[in-house]
């Protein structure tokens, strides 16, 4: 059963995007919501224990009740309330589910099989749109970006495809099978297509910001760690100037090179929320103006806005102590993490580690460009897993 979930979970984490960007299937994340509580009440249920006293889980349920605290006094209480409510759902509730379901390395690996699956159906519901990716990019200009749907996001897109390909890397370094390179290599080449056609630079960075981390958690020792990471270096430097070779000049200079000297006018909204922060009186500094309170000092009415960088958002919002809440949050994965590495683990667990590692890394650094906390819900189930399998004994992951 619980390998059963941590694979629908997995699969559901990549299509959730598409289903609604692209078939507008209404209200889906409710559904899968409510059905991943309701197993979770029949798991309960049947006498299994809920382990939900650990130190990330209680700095998820530590956020979520100072966020519900701060809509009290924000003026868009509408959308403190709606961000609320996903990143109680999604960083505590389902952080608990996904605690308890990886509690040994089958269920980490049906998480990770998940994972793939929906990945791949993700790649290739792309193609099926889009075609060929080579001619697609060609063609490309800068009002084009690749997108699900008449309002889809790109930047969500791009996210998604560059998690298929961190899932994917993960998936055949812990089978270590040759035959998985007959497959993987070309997907992998087709996804970063659609992935730099998307436009989007957040994502690019964050995934060669997680490759690079991930050694430090895949291999022992300071040299092979090094070498590692200079070879990933090296293999992301040339399949960037591969893919840039295959590139229109126009589409590389408006989308990329010009966009990255004007910030993609985020600019402007860092420098209003510094200086909000920076004027703010002492009670507001320590607890913020409130969740959501963004919207109406961008907007001038109880609407979604956000400054496009959690750390920013939630400074604002939930003031000194809002952001220290986060931070602990944002830290102990890691800290799970570089404990379980000082430890003799089993090569397949290790390799496990470093791959939900690198997504968590690349989630947390996604959310300093783009979209609100409401909007980098991958943080908190990406942050349940990696503690899960960082917990595991040291021999639970087999080299068989």
């Amino acid at each position: 059963m619980a390998c059963v979930l941590a694979f629908s979970i997995g699969a559901f984490i990549q299509l959730s995007m598409p289903l609604t960007d692209l078939y507008q299937i209404p209200n889906v994340r409710g559904l899968f919501f409510a059905v991943i509580v309701a197993a979770f009440a029949f798991r309960f249920l049947s006498g299994e224990p809920i382990k939900a006293g650990s130190p990330l889980i209680m700095s998820y349920l530590a956020v979520s009740l100072f966020w519900a605290v701060g809509i009290s006094y924000s003026r868009a209480p509408l959308y403190g309330t709606s961000k609320t409510i996903l990143v109680a759902s999604y960083f505590w509730a389902l952080g608990i589910l996904i605690y308890n379901l990886l509690e040994d390395f089958p269920a980490g690996k049906a998480f990770l099989n998940g994972l793939l699956l929906g990945g791949i159906l993700l790649v290739g519901i792309t193609a099926v749109e889009f075609g060929n990716p080579i001619q697609l990019v060609r063609g490309a200009n800068r009002f084009f970006r690749l997108r699900f749907g008449e309002d889809g996001n790109p930047i969500m897109l791009a996210r998604h495809l560059a998690l298929a390909l961190t899932v994917t890397v993960t998936y055949v370094v812990v089978r270590r099978k040759w035959i998985d390179l007959l497959w993987s290599v070309p997907l992998g080449l087709l996804t970063c297509a659609y992935l730099v056609a998307t436009g989007s630079k957040g994502p690019l960075l964050a995934l060669l910001a997680s490759l690079v981390c991930a050694p430090i958690f895949l291999v022992r020792g300071i040299v092979a760690r090094a070498s590692l990471t200079i070879l990933i270096v090296a293999v992301s430097f040339t399949g960037g100037i591969v893919l840039l070779t295959l590139l229109p000049t126009d589409f590389i200079q408006e989308r990329f090179i010009d966009k990255i000297q004007n910030l993609s006018l985020r600019l402007p909204a860092y420098q209003a929320t510094i200086h909000a922060i920076l004027n703010a009186d002492a009670l507001e500094l320590l607890i913020g103006h409130g969740t959501g309170d963004f919207g109406y000092l961008d907007l001038r009415r109880d609407d979604r806005a956000y400054p496009h960088n959690m750390l920013l958002e939630v400074t604002y919002e939930n003031g000194l102590v809002g952001i220290a809440l986060l931070l602990i949050a944002l830290v102990l994965p890691l800290v799970s993490v570089m404990r379980a590495a000082q430890q003799r683990v089993a090569f397949n667990q290790r390799a496990l580690l470093a791959g939900l590692t690198a997504s968590y890394i690349a989630a947390v650094i996604n959310a300093q460009f783009s979209g609100d906390l409401g909007a980098n819900l991958l943080i908190g189930m990406f942050g349940a897993a990696t503690v899960s399998i960082a917990r595991l004994k040291p021999d639970a992951g087999s080299d068989t």
